[in-house]
C-alpha cells in the first residue's frame, strides 16, 4: 500500500496542506523548504490514512526544521506518547531553533543533519504510513527536560 502524508509550514495549510505520495515529492518538500523565511523553517507531516485519536487529532507526528544557510535539519518523530530526534552534529550547547509558523521550535543541540537524511526519513516515513520510527536516521530520545529553559530551582533571584 502506498501512503498519503501531509505537510503544513505556512499559515492557510490547515485548509490546502501540501500532499506528499512519493520520493520525488519529499526531495521536492525539502526543496520548498530551503525557500522559506526563517518563520516557515519547519514542517510537520502526518499520514492521512492512519487513525486519529478519539479528540480528533493525529497519533504521530514527523517534525523537521531547516537551516537553509548552511543545508542542514533537525527531525523529530512521535508516535503515541513515544518521540525521538535524529542524533546528528552539535556546533555549539545551546538547542537548535526553528520556526513553525511564527512560533519557536526547539530541537536538542546535537540534532543537526544532513539534508540526504531528512529526504530519507521523509520517504521511510511515507513509505511505511508511520507504523514504526523512519529508517535513515541515529534515534534518541526526545529529552525530558524543557529544551532552552534555565531550570527553576524555586528560590527566584535570591
Amino acid at each position: 500500500m502506498s501512503f498519503t502524508a501531509r505537510a503544513y509550514y505556512q499559515h492557510g495549510h490547515d485548509d490546502n496542506p501540501v500532499v506528499i505520495t512519493t520520493a520525488e515529492d519529499a526531495q521536492a518538500l525539502v526543496d520548498v523548504m530551503l525557500r522559506q523565511p526563517v518563520e516557515n523553517s519547519t514542517a510537520a507531516l502526518y499520514i492521512a490514512e492512519r487513525p486519529r485519536h478519539e479528540i480528533g487529532v493525529p497519533d504521530h507526528e514527523l517534525r523537521f526544521g531547516i537551516l537553509p544557510n548552511r543545508k542542514l535539519g533537525s527531525i523529530r518523530y512521535v508516535n503515541g506518547l513515544d518521540a525521538w530526534y535524529a542524533v546528528g552534529a552539535q556546533d555549539g550547547p545551546d538547542p537548535v531553533s526553528y520556526q513553525y509558523m511564527g512560533h519557536e521550535e526547539l530541537f536538542p543541540a546535537d540534532s543537526l543533519v544532513g539534508l540526504d537524511v531528512l529526504v530519507a526519513v521523509i520517504t521511510d516515513f511515507l513509505a511505511a504510513g508511520a507504523e514504526y520510527r523512519p529508517n535513515g536516521a541515529r534515534w534518541a530520545s526526545w529529552p525530558d527536560e524543557a529544551l532552552g529553559q534555565e531550570e527553576d530551582d524555586g528560590f527566584g533571584d535570591l
